[in-house]
């Protein structure tokens, strides 16, 4: 009788999954039983259980998921890589707030990092960009790290923290992802796009969601789909609460939800104005209030 291992996902292709064998470290491609496939998908990231059936590996159960992201379809993320570049294109801070509540909502460990840090020796006015993710994102404890890839600055310090981590990379397209990641793991075959003469954006070069190993307890993930994120599974009411920076004022309603109260019982409010919440940040947030509304109230009107 084969023996059963456990081993990890790294990659989907072509209906095959690469599965990690966790005791050897050997990737081999496995099919899913007809069990597995009745009863739930496979996802990049998952833990499973397989075992040889003739010349074949046979995927047979699939482990309790720590978390689970629908777009891109990962599972047991346990730490986000957000890329902003500094220039080129400019740091998106609304994908950079939905980012952030994806990490608290599904326990995810968020580290932001600020890439092409060479543009600054170009313009000296960038420099306000930094002061403001020092203000605004360092102030919640989030770690921040800048970057260059064409000078390696930065590289080694976040290489650092991802050890022990299964650590997805995201942002927009042409921050830098795959270039910071070939930089870490040079040794492994990852495209790279070339920037778009005319766009200035950087082309869509990660073709398939893959886990690839640092070492045998760090691991890391390109993939596409969070340039494009948008909120699918967090509900208006419970949106305040993925914003840790908003959680050490006190309103004077438990239930206060920071957009349709007034600055009379609203601490938030009063804070905006006293420039104690940034007033961008807070107006991103009123946005996505808004929006989710909106999207919820769609939904029971049908």
């Amino acid at each position: 009788m084969e023996e059963i291992q456990e081993g990890r996902i790294v990659y989907h292709e072509l209906g095959k999954y690469g599965v990690q064998i966790l005791k050897t470290n050997e990737i081999v491609e496995a099919c899913p039983s007809g069990n597995v496939k009745k009863k739930k998908n496979i996802l990049v990231g998952d833990q499973v259980k397989i075992k040889k059936s003739y010349d074949q590996y046979v995927i047979y159960e699939v482990l309790e998921r720590k978390n689970e992201l629908i777009r891109p379809p990962v599972a047991n993320i346990s730490q986000m890589i957000i890329v902003l570049s500094l220039s080129h294109p400019s740091p998106d801070y609304m994908l950079l707030d939905k980012e952030l509540i994806l990490c608290f909502a599904k326990g995810i460990k968020p580290v932001i990092v600020v890439n092409k840090m060479d543009y600054l020796e170009q313009d000296e006015t960038l420099s306000l960009e930094i002061e403001y993710i020092y203000k605004v994102y360092q102030k919640m404890n989030i770690p921040c790290v800048f970057t260059s890839v064409k000078n390696s600055a930065g590289i080694q310090e976040l290489k650092g923290l991802l050890s022990g981590e299964i650590s997805a990379f995201s942002g927009n397209s042409g921050v830098g992802k795959s270039s910071i990641i070939k930089e870490m793991i040079s040794d492994q075959d990852i495209q790279i796009g070339d920037i778009g003469k005319k766009t200035g954006h950087g082309k869509h070069t990660t073709k398939h969601i893959r886990l690839y190993e640092i070492n045998n307890t760090s691991f890391i993930l390109d993939t596409p789909g969070f340039s494009s994120y948008e909120l699918y599974d967090i509900s208006y009411k419970d949106l305040k609460e993925y914003y840790p920076d908003f959680k050490e004022y006190h309103c004077d309603f438990k239930d206060c939800n920071h957009v349709t109260e007034g600055e009379n019982v609203c601490a938030i409010k009063r804070k905006v104005a006293l420039d104690e919440v940034f007033q961008k940040r807070y107006e991103r947030y009123v946005y996505l209030y808004q929006k989710l509304k909106e999207m919820e109230d769609k939904k029971y009107k049908k």
